[in-house]
């Protein structure tokens, strides 16, 4: 939408109003005041990827007017990796962010507080991308060692993994170089390019890259059973909706209607098909692919969903050990202070498709 926030709203419903009242004013000459309906609040959100699928119900609720219903003109700003996205929350560029729940966790070693409020996915929902010319040449995470691994950006939460991964397979963290590839095409330009080794890629664009023959999978993140094989959890907290602490106290009724949005966008995934939602897209909100290209992409991805945001505590466990792995740190994270269920649990209970 492109409305001036600062001009009225007029809607199909007052204008119909408005010219009923004038037609009773013609007729009986009754003067009649026609009211507008409430100006939208503006809203700028970073999301840590763009169009990336571990942060679709920001995309799915902008395209099917989600946060207009809430009385939200919300812009979408697409950042390279979650670290940026946290970064333009923590400075107060924005208010509220799409990224990993890794950075309310690093932002808490700083003094800062930024909490979770919806979670997206509670398995990685992600795939570690080699050369197709290179499958079948690692074993075991062990053959990382020495090679170069390509994450959204350093610090993002696919950093943490890639990390957290070197040290379950008995590898020192200096024995993997990890750089920043993005989340898109420039994951492919790297694997070809040969910057990195492998790659931790999103869908759709990973599995779009494996179904074209331009990457291999390696390893999978998307199933409980493989996600306890891998990391050694089967819940794991991974991408969602974040705000900061005072964000929440001071605007606790703008926070549930960004998390209705966002809930109503998940509800609609529950009860659609794949190829229903991806028809319900454009172009631009499938990262430029066409509908038959998004759609698998989609599918593989579906498992890591939660089904309405909810964030597990088992999982926000999981992710704080990681991090403190991570940022070499023996400082106590308390799990409550970083994530918040109550807007969800409300809009659940409140928000209908």
């Amino acid at each position: 939408m492109n409305e001036d926030a600062t001009q009225p709203v007029i809607s199909r419903r007052t204008v119909l109003a408005g010219a009923a009242a004038l037609g009773a004013s013609a007729v009986f000459g009754v003067p009649t005041i026609v009211i507008a309906a409430d100006p939208k609040e503006k809203l700028t959100m970073s999301v840590g990827g763009e169009h990336a699928l571990v942060y679709f119900p920001f995309d799915l609720a902008q395209r099917l007017g989600y946060f207009d219903r809430e009385g939200l003109e919300v812009e979408l700003i697409y950042m390279k990796g979650g670290s940026e996205a946290a970064e333009a929350l923590v400075s107060g560029s924005v208010d509220y962010s799409g990224n990993a729940i890794d950075h309310a966790i690093a932002a808490a070693q700083h003094g800062k507080s930024l909490v979770m409020i919806a979670d997206f996915m509670d398995e990685p929902g992600v795939t570690f991308l080699i050369r197709p010319q290179d499958k079948g040449k690692y074993a075991s995470f062990k053959d990382m060692k020495g090679k170069t691994i390509g994450v959204t950006s350093p610090g993002s939460a696919t950093h943490v993994l890639g990390v957290w991964m070197a040290k379950q397979a008995g590898i020192s963290r200096d024995d993997i170089k990890f750089v920043g590839v993005g989340a898109g095409a420039t994951v492919q330009a790297a694997l070809s390019g040969g910057q990195v080794d492998a790659a931790i890629g999103n869908d759709p664009f990973a599995t779009q890259m494996i179904r074209d023959g331009r990457a291999a999978a390696w390893l999978e993140l998307f199933h409980p059973a493989d996600v306890k094989r891998a990391i050694g959890f089967s819940s794991y907290c991974f991408t969602g909706a974040l705000t900061r602490g005072d964000v929440i106290a001071k605007n606790p009724a703008r926070t549930q209607k960004v998390v209705n949005a966002l809930v109503r966008a998940q509800k609609y995934m529950q009860i659609h098909s794949a190829d229903e939602i991806s028809g319900a897209l454009t172009d631009e909100f499938r990262g430029g692919m066409a509908k038959d290209a998004w759609t698998p992409g989609y599918t593989h991805s579906s498992p890591a969903y939660t089904k309405n945001g909810e964030i597990p505590l088992e999982g926000v466990r999981a992710v704080i050990q990681t991090n403190a792995y991570f940022l070499s740190s023996d400082a106590k994270i308390d799990a409550a202070t970083i994530y918040d269920n109550r807007f969800i649990d409300r809009a659940k209970a409140t928000v209908k498709v």
